[in-house]
């Protein structure tokens, strides 16, 4: 059953609505057989109710740790105390390429349970289309901690991201296990080889289907890699959740499974 949910309180709002629900097609005065409008019992709980559901995003949310490795480091201590200072100038190019800066202090949309208070950095890599919203946490973007080695503050929130995309200018392979946890699930690692090209290695969990575009051996251009990583590391992380939670659902679907529950939980059955 569809389901649209407002709340009239004047005689102006009514018909402003049933003038756009004309224009959309939604009433047929002359020939309608379904009841489109479905009156709720105002309540404490259905106001509860109607806030909770518009903390359901709209689209498709994900957050994805972005780390940087730098010549010579091997430890999670090494990789979390990164500031943004000790960053290459073509990883820092890689991060704009994918998305772009928001205020934390001002989004109002998603941000990855980023803090406003600038504790977690002032601003964050996003993108966002049509259906989906993806936040990086950048690590070297976040405040360290000189008084603490693990830097925990940081580890909080990479150490629960299931994707961790890792821009590797060591000259050893990136360990699965450096970001202790138990998360990591899925990581792209993004090897410079010069001249505008990159090795890709790919590492999942065994429970983990696999998925795409970008699969382990790789080597990929400039051009290619912002779009190829930022789609690989939405599919690993809907991978992740159907593996570890449950079946992936759109949050069209959640917020139509929502819209139901209230109907059916507050109609009004002797209007």
């Amino acid at each position: 059953m569809a389901g649209l949910l407002f709340s009239c309180n004047s005689v102006r709002q009514i018909d402003l609505f049933r003038e756009i629900y004309q224009h959309k097609s939604v009433l047929d005065t002359q020939s309608a057989k379904v009841n489109y409008y479905l009156p709720l019992v105002k309540s404490e709980s259905l106001y509860r109710d109607i806030a909770a559901l518009d903390r359901i995003y709209a689209r498709d949310t994900a957050k994805v740790a972005l780390l940087y490795v730098g010549p010579g480091q091997w430890t999670e201590t090494e990789i979390l105390s990164n500031s943004a200072a000790d960053t290459s100038r073509s990883y820092r190019s890689f991060v704009d390429s994918l998305g772009w800066q928001i205020d934390l202090a001002t989004f109002p949309g998603f941000t990855g349970k980023l803090g406003a208070d600038a504790s977690d950095g002032k601003t964050c890599p996003y993108f966002a289309d049509k259906t989906t919203e993806l936040v990086f946490h950048e690590a070297s973007a976040m405040p360290p901690d000189p008084k603490d080695p693990r830097q925990m503050t940081k580890k909080r929130h990479i150490g629960n991201d299931h994707v961790h995309v890792i821009w590797n200018e060591s000259r050893h392979s990136y360990r699965p296990e450096t970001i202790s946890g138990a998360f990591g699930n899925v990581q792209i690692q993004i090897r410079p080889l010069g001249t505008g090209q990159y090795g890709i290695g790919i590492f999942f969990d065994d429970r983990i289907k696999p998925f795409g575009p970008l699969v382990d051996g790789m080597v990929v251009s400039t051009d290619v890699l912002p779009s190829a990583v930022r789609a690989t590391a939405i599919s690993g992380h809907r991978r992740s959740i159907e593996a570890i939670f449950k079946p992936f659902s759109h949050p069209y679907v959640i917020r139509q499974q929502s819209i139901n529950q209230i109907i059916e939980k507050h109609m009004d059955h002797g209007w």
